[in-house]
């Protein structure tokens, strides 16, 4: 049976009975649905935890303010501003999952801010602050290392 797919780029016509043909090289636009690649299933689940992360620290952030008035001066204003940057990091990683192509640079710039923020965390005070200033700098690194990753290019779609 001869497909219409797109592979790589362009458009073709694939025998799907042909043994070279596996799931994995046909592109779902054509209708025959390919499963995700482990790089993309990754970025995916990195940058929804991420997301969760930021999410964690804008509720602490609000505790605290509410606790102690006086601790956080700008509670309100950094809250916002990191709940918008989690709808961001939430609707990147649903692009990913819908294999868009365009969700990759956004992924990319995420992982830089990642990186900035790890660093940041390491030059902090107290022990705990610099272990999870290196949790973040690995994952921002995986993440970079994902969003590089010619696995991850393959998976997604125009």
């Amino acid at each position: 049976m001869l497909v219409a797919v797109r592979h790589r780029g362009s458009d073709r016509l694939v025998d799907v009975s042909d043994d070279e043909t596996t799931p994995d090289h046909i592109t779902s636009a054509s209708g025959v649905d390919r499963p995700r690649p482990a790089a993309l299933t990754a970025a995916v689940a990195l940058v929804i935890g991420e997301a969760a992360g930021v999410l964690a620290y804008t509720v602490g952030i609000g505790i605290a303010a509410v606790q102690e008035p006086g601790s956080v001066a700008a509670a309100p204003v950094e809250i916002v501003i990191y709940l918008i940057f989690v709808a961001g990091m939430v609707a990147c990683g649903r692009a990913l999952w819908q294999r868009r192509r365009a969700a990759r640079t956004p992924f990319g710039v995420i992982q830089l801010f990642g990186l900035v923020v790890g660093w940041t965390l390491t030059q902090g005070d107290g022990d705990l602050t610099h272990r999870i200033g290196y949790v973040v700098l690995v994952l921002a690194i995986a993440g970079i290392a994902l969003a590089i990753s010619p696995a991850l290019g393959e998976g997604l779609e125009d």
